[in-house]
């Protein structure tokens, strides 16, 4: 593949992706990160709304152990803490990714609450 053809053919779709499809450990994300005018942009965005949650294409299977081993260690120190007298605090856990399949099993569930609640004389908007 000949980028110097895509850009002088036009392939803008094509490139956009090609680079949409860079992994975030790459030369041309730290150049953009570097890039005075890129962080000044960056910086004045407003703050996403919601917790992140890392991409479903970047979370292999050793990201997957790898959260998994951090909650193992933070059970630990909790544990640690109970047994020598102390009170540990609520442990926040590392998030996975968030997919539309989860989505639709929340939804799912929110409508059979809402099913069951009804049954009981509740009204929808309750919630």
């Amino acid at each position: 593949m000949d980028l110097a053809e895509w850009y002088a053919a036009g392939r803008w779709v094509a490139l956009i992706d090609l680079i949409d499809g860079l992994p975030n450990a790459c030369r041309l994300n730290e150049a953009i990160a570097n890039d005075p005018e890129t962080a000044e942009y960056i910086a004045s965005l407003p703050k996403p709304e919601g917790e992140w949650a890392p991409r479903v294409s970047e979370f292999d299977l050793t990201a997957h152990l790898l959260r998994e081993l951090i909650h193992e260690v933070k059970a630990l120190k909790q544990v640690s803490i109970s047994a020598a007298g102390g009170k540990p605090g609520n442990e926040k856990p590392i998030p996975g990714p968030r997919t539309a399949i989860e989505k639709a099993i929340e939804r799912m569930e929110q409508d059979w609450a809402a099913d069951v609640a009804e049954k009981f004389g509740f009204n929808r908007s309750d919630f």
